[in-house]
């Protein structure tokens, strides 16, 4: 009976080591979530992928992305051509109107409900896997309105409604890691409480960027995240309506941004 129970504790301790070191992965600090893959109405044969990730630990950066089932796998965001930031301890995603991954020349059928298989490569975390679920939607194309990547829904502005304005302010925290996000506004009004509601003119909340990363929507003028990784990131927010559109006044998207420098 004792030879059997040190057997097991082997076996299980022998399955733990592999558990932790399989594979590329040299942490579990970032864990992948709610990865989901839609085609552009003018893209064949090409899918964009959005997913959530949670980073547990420190400041990361997502360098590069891979899948074997594809010829081309691109990490899309003009907003930071060395690698997207990841802040310490919180979450954001890769999301249509951000960052994102684009995965061309699909290998087999590329039909509704396929599990497409994509590796991120992270600087601190290393390769962490997901499969992105193939959905039915369709991403629509609004490509001549520049700084929301071509994706996305949009709301331009009407003839005598409220016309937002947008300015940020970036600091850091004093006492503490991270940073502050100031968002000065005119004509427009925060409303938590109106939040998936109809439109309601000048009102809405924002969606928060840094570096294309999406870290999610603000409801008041100010926010907070994690240290970032040595380097210049870019932070963007835009200005939307309750329903998730982004307002548009000119043809142009109402959004503010700002530089954070880190040594």
């Amino acid at each position: 009976m004792k030879r059997l129970l040190l057997v097991l504790a082997v076996l299980v301790i022998g399955a733990g080591s592999w558990w932790l070191w399989s594979g590329e992965n040299r942490s579990y600090d970032v864990l992948i979530s709610n990865a989901q893959a839609a085609r552009a109405e003018n893209e064949s044969g090409t899918v964009r992928v959005f997913l959530t990730i949670e980073n547990r630990g420190r400041a990361d950066r997502l360098l590069s992305v891979s899948s074997q089932v594809a010829d081309n796998a691109t990490l899309y965001s003009p907003e930071s051509a060395m690698g997207i930031p990841l802040p310490a301890t919180g979450k954001s995603s890769l999301a249509s109107d951000g960052a994102h991954i684009i995965l061309s020349g699909i290998k087999g059928e590329i039909a509704d409900g396929r599990l497409l298989p994509v590796q991120l490569h992270f600087d601190q975390a290393g390769v962490v896997n997901a499969k992105a679920l193939l959905t039915p939607k369709k991403l629509a194309d609004h490509s001549r309105h520049a700084g929301l990547y071509g994706m996305g829904d949009i709301c331009t502005v009407g003839e005598g409604e409220p016309i937002p304005q947008i300015s940020l302010d970036v600091e850091p925290i004093k006492g503490a890691a991270g940073w502050k996000i100031i968002v000065n506004t005119q004509q427009f009004v925060f409303d938590k409480a109106l939040v998936d509601g109809p439109h309601v003119p000048g009102t809405g909340h924002a969606h928060l960027y840094v570096g294309g990363l999406k870290i999610g929507r603000l409801y008041d003028p100010v926010a907070t995240i994690g240290t970032l990784p040595p380097g210049e990131h870019i932070v963007r927010v835009t200005l939307n309506t309750n329903d998730h559109r982004a307002y548009v006044v000119d043809d142009k998207p109402v959004t503010a941004s700002a530089v954070i420098k880190v040594d």
